[in-house]
């Protein structure tokens, strides 16, 4: 492919990821207080919306890897960006508990469905993937750091009706972008059948290490979702920061995670990944641990920088381990397998915090859930690190 034509597809990627996953998915954490508040909500339902972002999202990454099969990834993602544009102008207009519902169905829906087929563009043009990865997702926190500033401002000029229609504006651009970049040129459906011997039972059954791996990607998907859904409600009305304060708290998150994908991504490929992983854990765990235990704005300031330098490294961490461990004709089998299972912690998390800050009156038991998580996780990476010893002791 032309160096043009793959400039193209990084760029389109990098826009996709800043639209629909940060306009759709995180943009939520700061409209949720005063979206609750407006209609009355309870935190479970919001829970429940949270939830159903996850879910969408969860849902698609399966679909959408089908039917790049069909139709292509470029034009699986344009379509998935443009629903994305769709649900948000619907949770603007609006107040059915229903309709809402769905609306943040199809955004996470949108954001797997823009995301997982570039990401499977990206591995079939690139051999070093894993600075591109990062650079691609660094678009999430190039729109988390722009909605830290501008939402709060639309919020409590406007309220959050206007900030969900100015995200679906925004979005429909990022469609019209898509269209300009993104063009299938003789694209021809796959038609490979799935060989004997493949299936995912017995890659599992075979290989202690990816199994570890997987096990570790769940609990992120449950720790981290906590956090990233429920700080801004938490910050505001418990807390008791001003909204414009929790924007900028957490647009520190996302100037970090602009960097940090690329940061880790190569880090991870120069040294050890599992003690890079374990690191980014570690640095996880303080992140949530300091709105546990203090209620200063200057430590919120330094917890989301920490979520932000950890967050994205670690996911792009935990895939290239799990690209280590399995063959090429593997992968996408197997990367949908840990979707999933890191999309179904995530459900998980997201359908009973709501639930446990209703019954409880403080988020802090659910951030508390999130920091036994991660402990665990490093339990999981010190004997990941060994099985990996003994294997490569055994191979060599």
């Amino acid at each position: 492919m032309l160096k043009s034509e793959k400039v193209k597809v990084v760029t389109a990627g990098f826009i996709f990821d800043l639209f629909t996953m940060t306009f759709g998915r995180f943009a939520y954490t700061l409209i949720l207080p005063d979206m609750k508040n407006s209609l009355n909500l309870s935190n479970t339902i919001m829970g429940f919306f949270g939830m159903g972002i996850v879910a969408g999202y969860l849902l698609n990454s399966f679909l959408s890897g089908k039917l790049s099969e069909i139709i292509g990834e470029k034009r699986t993602a344009k379509i998935s960006v443009f629903i994305s544009s769709v649900a948000l102008f619907l949770l603007g207009f609006s107040t059915n508990v229903v309709v809402l519902f769905i609306a943040f169905l199809l955004i996470g829906a949108g954001a797997s469905g823009s995301y997982v087929p570039m990401i499977g563009l990206v591995n079939k043009i690139f051999r070093k993937k894993g600075p591109i990865f990062g650079l691609i997702m660094g678009g999430t926190g190039v729109g988390i750091v722009l909605t830290g500033y501008f939402v709060p401002i639309i919020i409590l000029n406007f309220g959050y009706k206007i900030a969900w229609y100015t995200l679906s504006m925004i979005n429909l651009i990022g469609f019209i972008v898509g269209m300009v970049l993104l063009r299938e040129k003789d694209f021809k459906p796959s038609v490979h059948k799935n060989k004997k011997g493949e299936s995912i039972i017995e890659i599992f059954s075979q290989n202690r290490p990816l199994k570890n791996t997987i096990l570790i990607y769940f609990l992120l998907g449950f720790a981290y979702v906590i956090y990233a859904t429920f700080f801004g409600d938490y910050s505001i009305n418990e807390v008791g920061f001003s909204e414009k304060s929790t924007g900028y708290m957490w647009s520190f998150f996302g100037i970090n995670t602009i960097y940090s994908g690329v940061l880790w991504g190569y880090l991870g490929e120069k040294g050890d990944k599992v003690k890079s992983a374990l690191l980014v854990n570690i640095l996880l765990l303080i992140s949530i641990m300091i709105v546990v235990l203090f209620r200063i704005q200057i430590l919120f300031y330094l917890s989301t920088f920490l979520f932000g330098l950890a967050f994205m490294g670690f996911i792009i961490l935990i895939t290239s381990l799990i690209s280590d461990e399995v063959k090429p004709s593997q992968m996408a089998k197997i990367f949908g397998t840990s979707t999933l299972l890191h999309g179904s912690g995530q459900v998980i998390a997201t359908s009973i915090s709501g639930y446990l800050k209703d019954i409880t009156g403080t988020f802090k038991v659910s951030f508390s859930l999130s920091v036994l998580a991660l402990c665990v996780n490093i339990f999981l990476l010190l004997k990941l690190s060994t099985l990996l010893k003994k294997k490569n002791s055994f191979e060599s």
